[in-house]
């Protein structure tokens, strides 16, 4: 498991800690461009960092996921569905271009569609790049583009990525075409160039796209180099052969270009519909990696709900046969079964897979029944490719600045069948119990004399769940207590630090308040919860065992050796309840677990000495206690009876100790319906 295999709000905030600097200018007839990156210091303190999300000029939004090699972009239009795109990265730039863009044949600038450049602004794409002063280092000639359609006339929907191949520094940036021609004044020298056209169906969201590839191309210093793209040229379909009956719904291919000195750009193209390519050889000057880097297929609409999403080889040529068998060796079947709110109006839920290769990804998302389930046949044929998976569990266009996503930032774990689900209540903050790679909550690095101090926002029934509301009416408070003190206290973000803490022992509380209900989601359970959790620092205690490699921790700054996991207690909820956190039963069940905070199995494994569970049927005015017995291994069965009409929304009042001091105690209001 690699260290970057973490949560996307792990990810993001690790992402955060570098920021691009970048100047690019662009003109309706000649264009130029240069670009400079810095990277700023990791801070000092983690800080809640807001998803890294873009909005389009055309109205579209960008949502980075992960980060590094791991990361992935998923274009939506603004009801939430999937936008197909073409994406350039290269030298801190990062166009993100929707194919309905390329296909309007209206003119634009590409210089807009470069999230990069705004990242450090407002979040949004939604201005061009400031122009920059130009001081031309090398003799320029100019490039003559001339685009040819299907139909043999002047392609008026299509753009051009062009990378310089000597040095992708001196030149790299899409251009777009205009009634078929684009010219361009580009230092002299060696060139790749890939010419996406496009068409759209705005209704339908379903593209076609055609993509000519010139390996390499001269253009010299005098007089006009012409680059002929012909979209009849793409003869070779991306397509697959599944072993169960699927119809191709999507794809992403990725092409790196490699200059001579060895710095890639890619150009990553994702369609919703058919993507054709043009037969192209390998690289004389550098390299270039084509790679399909997602094939998906749905299964035929029934009973059984399948799809397949399939990564394939890279090649260093583009072959005239883009037909592919998956290895079946290397296909892992992922079971999963969704869960959502009672009250979900559309009974609709977002299920998105994200794939990365060496240079980065892109996603797609998919609308699902909710409740329902999904079984998702992933394959490999390489390990260098990376998968991820988010599943919002309320379906919430037009608001997408409001919504709650759970993820698992490594769903590929190798050939086999696993077993998964999402969004089963109640939804509840807990330090965690994970198995995945994962960011600490709370540790403490007696190197940096630092301690970490915090709880994931949601988790659901799942071990390895963690979500995060981004909506701006959501409240949370967090405080921290040493020793009945309060030593820390902030708003928006279960997280911090604090420094001069591991010389001494010292009992600690974290407390935490969060409340859903100014968030705009349509939610009607696990509207608010109350935490409350003790512990006792120890230094040299053997119930803080060391973090594994495979996680990270802030304390460390960002490290992954030498920090030590606390004792702190956490709870499972097993509530037995329909797809809908509706339990249909005259007597609740509940299995519960307590334990400890652990990371792939380490952690305290100190005696849990007891549990009580509590149930409010008039929103936490009177409570009554429930039946509670163990049943070994820190398990619990609680029982109560239903006691409230139907539709009601039972609150639950948790508590739980272990044997070296520690406590939790958790209310959960609204934690299922009664049906």
């Amino acid at each position: 498991m690699s260290k970057n295999s973490i949560t996307r709000r792990s990810a993001r905030r690790r992402a955060a800690a570098s920021g691009l600097v970048v100047a690019a200018t662009a003109s309706a007839g000649t264009v130029t461009a240069s670009a400079a990156v810095s990277t700023a210091a990791a801070p000092a303190v983690p800080a809640r960092v807001a998803a890294h999300i873009s909005t389009l000029p055309n109205g579209d939004r960008v949502t980075l996921r992960g980060s590094g090699a791991h990361a992935s972009t998923t274009v939506t239009a603004p009801d939430g569905r999937s936008e197909p795109a073409v994406q350039m990265t290269v030298g801190g730039h990062a166009y993100v271009i929707p194919v309905s863009v390329i296909a309007s044949g209206q003119a634009y600038n590409p210089a807009a569609y470069d999230t990069a450049a705004t990242a450090g602004a407002a979040g949004t794409a939604g201005a061009a790049a400031s122009p920059a002063a130009i001081t031309p280092h090398y003799p320029l000639s100019i490039l003559e583009i001339d685009g040819i359609g299907l139909d043999g006339a002047a392609a008026t929907q299509a753009t051009t990525f062009l990378f310089n191949t000597d040095d992708l520094k001196r030149y790299a940036a899409p251009i777009a075409l205009r009634n078929g021609v684009a010219r361009v004044a580009v230092p002299s020298g060696n060139y790749c160039a890939v010419t996406v056209f496009a068409t759209f169906d705005p209704a339908t969201r379903t593209s076609t796209e055609h993509v000519v590839a010139r390996t390499d191309l001269a253009v010299t210093a005098s007089g006009t180099t012409t680059l002929t793209a012909d979209e009849r040229s793409a003869t070779a379909r991306i397509g697959a052969v599944t072993p169960r009956p699927a119809t191709i719904d999507g794809d992403i291919e990725t092409i790196d270009r490699t200059d001579a000195a060895g710095a890639t750009g890619e150009v990553l193209t994702s369609g919703t519909g058919s993507t054709w390519v043009a037969p192209q050889p390998a690289a004389r000057v550098g390299a270039l990696a084509f790679r399909v880097l997602d094939v998906g297929a749905a299964g035929p609409a029934g009973a059984d709900p399948y799809r397949y999403d399939l990564s394939l080889a890279p090649s260093d040529h583009i072959d005239a046969n883009q037909t592919y068998r998956p290895d079946p060796s290397r296909i892992q079947t992922s079971h999963n079964v969704f869960a959502t709110d009672a009250v979900n109006p559309a009974h609709q839920a977002g299920w998105g897979l994200g794939v990365s290769g060496p240079n980065g990804g892109a996603g797609t998302q998919h609308i699902v029944p909710a409740p329902g389930r999904l079984t998702d046949y992933i394959g490999v044929s390489t390990d260098d490719v990376f998968w991820s998976a988010e599943y919002a569990p309320v379906e919430n266009a037009p608001n997408q600045q409001s919504e709650l996503e759970f993820e698992d930032l490594g769903i590929y774990r190798g050939p086999g069948e696993v077993w998964r689900t999402w969004g089963h209540g109640p939804l509840t903050p807990q330090v965690g119990q994970y198995t995945n790679g994962m960011a600490c909550n709370a540790c403490v690095d007696p190197a940096t004399d630092i301690t970490d101090f915090g709880i994931t926002e949601f988790t659901d029934s799942d071990p390895n769940s963690a979500a995060h509301d981004l909506g701006p009416g959501y409240t949370e408070t967090f405080s921290v207590y040493r020793d009945g003190v309060q030593v820390a206290s902030q708003s928006g973000w279960p997280h911090t630090e604090l420094s001069g803490t591991t010389a001494q022992p010292g009992a600690y509380r974290m407390v935490y308040d969060a409340d859903t209900t100014g968030s705009g989601l349509p939610m009607s359970q696990s509207t608010k919860t109350h935490t409350d959790i003790t512990f006792r620092y120890a230094p040299g205690s053997a119930e803080q065992p060391a973090l594994p490699a495979d996680d990270f921790c802030y304390a460390a700054n960002f490290g992954t050796t030498g920090c030590q996991i606390l004792p702190a207690l956490s709870l499972d909820y097993q509530l037995a309840t329909d797809g809908s956190d509706t339990s249909h039963l005259p007597v609740q069940l509940l299995d519960l677990g307590v334990g400890h905070q652990s990371y792939q199995g380490q952690g305290s494994h100190a005696a849990i000495t007891g549990a009580s569970v509590s149930v409010s049927y008039d929103a936490g005015k009177t409570w009554v206690p429930a039946a509670v017995a163990p049943v070994g291994a820190g398990h619990y069965l609680a029982v109560w009876p239903n006691n409230a009409p139907k539709g009601s929304t039972p609150w639950l009042k948790v508590t739980a100790t272990d044997a070296i001091g520690g406590s939790i105690s958790q209310t959960v209001a609204n934690a299922y319906t009664i049906g």
